[in-house]
């Protein structure tokens, strides 16, 4: 009898054991389990945060570009009304259509300042502002007596100022190619094309 209790404790012993071990393995399972599962989450929400980064990336970089496009384009609406305004051409802009045009380029500076990223740009786009206000002053000084002196003056001083500014803003836009220094008496880009 003592055979059999000394077995049947070995048996007891070794059942208690192996559940024992059993429970051991459940629980290291688990662990590990809970483990990999955080680390999935955790690399889970390193992406969605990666991706949202980037979009809000991609979507400033949008709004740039349609900002600073719409200053450029108002700008050269401005530039082009002066210009035919100094030509010798019948229907030129009076002084109001001078002033409106003018008016529309200074203002789309407002959402230009709203989303630039550089002081290069900020001080390129202040620097257009700049060109316009003296530009504005010596139109409506000599309105009534355009020549052409003066509307080399203006072109040179609105198209430099301009050129800083596409340079600034393909820079923080990070457009690549060169940047377009201004040539004097320019009226036209390099080689026919804008940059």
């Amino acid at each position: 009898m003592c055979r059999q209790s000394s077995t049947l404790l070995r048996m007891g012993s070794a059942v208690w054991l192996a559940s024992a071990a059993g429970l051991v393995g459940v629980a290291l399972g688990g662990l590990v389990s809970l483990a990999v599962s955080r680390q999935q989450i955790r690399e889970a929400r390193a992406l969605r945060a990666d991706e949202a980064s980037q979009e809000r990336y991609r979507r400033s970089v949008d709004r740039r570009f349609k900002a600073f496009s719409e200053f450029i384009i108002q700008h050269r609406a401005a530039r082009g009304a002066l210009q035919f305004y100094y030509s010798q051409l019948d229907g030129k802009p009076s002084i109001g259509d001078i002033n409106k045009a003018l008016r529309s380029a200074r203002d789309s500076a407002a959402m230009v300042f709203l989303v630039l990223e550089t002081e290069r740009t900020y001080k390129a786009c202040r620097g257009v502002l700049r060109a316009l206000g003296q530009v504005q002053s010596v139109v409506y000084e000599n309105a009534g007596r355009p020549s052409a002196k003066l509307d080399h003056e203006i072109n040179n001083a609105l198209g430099r100022a301009m050129r800083e500014f596409q340079n600034a803003a393909r820079a923080e836009l990070d457009v690549n190619g060169p940047e377009w220094p201004w040539v004097e008496g320019e009226s036209t880009y390099p080689s026919g094309t804008a940059p």
